[in-house]
């Protein structure tokens, strides 16, 4: 008898691992569609603003986001406005564009960065202002959110701070 409680134990201690290993798979599209229904999205400081215009480009397309404003005094994270070139395959080892990020049909900014042939190289970019829209920046790569150049699978994203009243 005290050998069967044993087995009997031990299965059931197997049976309740295994189900807590694989609860997390079979439950996952319920409680993800369960979350999604709530309305909940992730903060755009983190997933970039919604998409403001497209330019097309010989084989490529640079995106101009709407503008991140800071929300209040004490955010850390200062307001920027977030570029996406894309694919990333199709761009020229060294990309320089003039962009007009308020569409008043002038350009506002300078970006220039370089794209190393190995994909684990960092990035770094300068942003040269040509109106007072956005701040200057030398050298940068992934110093914050408001002002970094990352490789996201085949997209370049680059964030300028905006100038200060902006």
């Amino acid at each position: 008898m005290n050998r069967l409680k044993s087995i009997l134990g031990q299965l059931a201690a197997a049976l309740t691992v295994l189900a807590a290993v694989l609860t997390p798979f079979l439950l996952m599209d319920r409680f993800a569609h369960g979350v999604a229904a709530t309305g909940v999205q992730v903060d755009p400081v983190y997933t970039g603003p919604p998409p403001r215009f497209t330019l097309d480009r010989p084989g490529y397309r640079i995106t101009v986001h709407e503008p991140l404003r800071k929300r209040w005094a004490l955010d850390r994270i200062s307001s920027y406005v977030q570029i996406t070139w894309a694919p990333a395959a199709a761009l020229p080892p060294e990309v320089s564009e003039s962009l007009d990020l308020n569409g008043d049909g002038a350009p506002d900014v300078a970006v220039h960065f370089a794209i190393p042939r190995d994909l684990t190289a960092a990035l770094r970019f300068d942003a040269q202002p040509l109106t007072g829209l956005t701040e200057p920046v030398r050298g940068a790569s992934r110093d914050n959110f408001s002002r970094i150049i990352a490789r996201l699978g085949d997209r370049i994203i680059v964030r300028i701070p905006l100038a200060s009243g902006h």
